[in-house]
């Protein structure tokens, strides 16, 4: 498992919610797939037959083989290998697709310095599962979207359109000129995030593993939240706490459409 360390197979997505999702939405970014025999396996089928459909070459290879070319855990016997593109989108393309007096507001999550792939593929699946529209990156001191992150997804990333910014203050500051608010998650913060009337377009910032939002932002947002607390452990866990928030903003949509 040590190649792993060293390398972040940025090229490649496996798993097979994973791949599956990436070849029904985008298979022109494929070049290759290598799988396990697919036919005792539905999902495994699904895949052979969309890349069948598609064009896509198919390489039949047992676990061990994959598992050598590809040293990372739970590739499930799927990987599809990826033309060398970039994930993102610009902030105006995805600002030109959302109108800020829809019903219901639109909203988008800004990560402010995330750095596990894990916490970042949990909340991409989260953000398209709750109705997200975008999610912003900064370019620097931020996880990059690495297979791990494809993986924890779960397909999500395919859907989700991604912006990587180089200032996320100015940024988050285009953004209010143009009618949205800005939430960020502060633990301790005096306000809780179940007090607010969310009912508008809305930013929601969550900050890094551990340092939270970073000061700049913090005097940028409209509201500074936290999530009541009742146990002994000081906080969630970031991608838990983005979840708690983004569902609330669902209900409050839901509750009063």
């Amino acid at each position: 498992m040590a190649a792993s360390k060293q390398k972040d197979f940025s090229e490649w997505v496996w798993g097979k919610q994973a791949v599956l999702e990436l070849l029904k939405v985008h298979p022109q970014k494929v070049t290759q797939v290598m799988m396990s025999s697919p036919e005792l396996d539905q999902e495994r089928k699904e895949i052979f037959d969309l890349c069948s459909k598609a064009g896509v070459p198919v390489s039949l290879k047992d676990r061990k083989e994959i598992t050598r070319i590809l040293p990372v855990p739970a590739h499930q016997s799927v990987a599809a290998r990826l033309k060398t593109d970039t994930p993102f989108v610009t902030l105006e393309s995805l600002i030109s697709g959302i109108t800020v007096g829809q019903k219901p507001p639109p909203v988008l999550l800004a990560v402010d310095h995330i750095n596990d792939p894990q916490n970042l593929g949990a909340m991409i699946r989260t953000a398209h599962c709750t109705g997200v529209q975008g999610i912003i990156l900064p370019k620097d001191r931020s996880c990059p979207v690495t297979g791990t992150v494809r993986k924890a997804a779960a397909g999500a990333l395919e859907y989700l359109p991604m912006v990587q910014v180089t200032n996320l203050v100015r940024s988050l500051e285009g953004l209010k000129e143009k009618g949205f608010w800005v939430l960020s998650l502060e633990a301790g913060s005096p306000v809780s995030v179940y007090e607010l009337d969310l009912q508008v377009p809305l930013v929601v910032v969550v900050g890094g593993e551990s340092e939270g939002v970073s000061s700049l932002v913090r005097k940028r947002s409209d509201w500074l939240a936290s999530i009541p607390m009742k146990g002994s452990v000081s906080s969630l866990n970031v991608s838990a706490a983005c979840a708690v928030v983004l569902y609330e903003i669902l209900r409050q949509r839901l509750a009063r459409p």
